[in-house]
């Protein structure tokens, strides 16, 4: 094996780490959203996620075994995670009202679980630092003479309780998750652009190297 080869062997290394860590990336954030975010959007962060991961896997043992067939499929399986990146990307765009929507969706059906079930909005307030559907006024709209302790930092009703209600800050809170996940596509497409170059490269050089040293 030439040094180019050599080298080559060592870029794309070290990228697979890099492309591992950013599908498990994607898979912590998907994780994170579970149950409080659009199915779709779960499923296309699990989905890309672990073909990052395990396709970084793949390249890490046909590259350190120098096996044609398995650095081959290892290339197909970046070509194929560079165009499902790309469709994330520009096929199926980003949609902040999408996500706001659903959120606010989310927290108008605890609301209405509230109205008969005191408590249901506890995890709400607490997670998103939120009171009430669209402020604390919504508790006196309803005939409540006091505020729930969620509605508190570390449920202490001796501090100032929340200003902001749980639509707001959840809508917030989901655009920044998708946001970051939409910027992480970004660094795995530039990334496996690279990766697929060097993965195709490499099968031909193997590729090589068996019919040499067949003979």
């Amino acid at each position: 094996m030439g040094c180019t080869s050599g080298c080559v062997k060592c870029f794309l290394n070290t990228l697979n780490t890099l492309n591992a860590l950013s599908g498990l990336s994607l898979i912590a954030i998907a994780t994170i959203a579970l149950s409080k975010a659009p199915l779709a959007y779960i499923v296309f962060l699990y989905g890309l996620g672990g073909i990052i991961f395990v396709s970084a896997i793949l390249g890490c043992c046909g590259i350190c075994q120098e096996n044609v067939c398995m650095t081959a499929t290892y290339g197909f399986l970046l070509l194929a995670q560079l165009i499902i990146s790309l469709l994330g990307i520009f096929g199926f765009k980003f949609s902040e009202t999408y996500i706001e929507k659903y959120a606010a969706d989310e927290v108008q059906m605890k609301w209405n679980q509230e109205l008969v079930e005191p408590g249901a909005m506890d995890i709400y307030q607490s997670v998103y630092e939120c009171c009430g559907r669209d402020s604390p006024d919504d508790y006196v709209a309803i005939g409540r003479q006091t505020l729930p302790s969620s509605c508190y930092p570390q449920a202490d009703t001796q501090k100032p309780h929340y200003l902001a209600g749980c639509v707001q800050k959840s809508s917030q809170n989901f655009v920044a998750l998708f946001s970051y996940a939409h910027d992480t596509n970004w660094i795995a497409v530039g990334i496996t652009a690279l990766m697929v170059i060097a993965a195709f490269y490499l099968v031909g050089r193997f590729r090589k190297q068996r019919i040499r040293y067949n003979y």
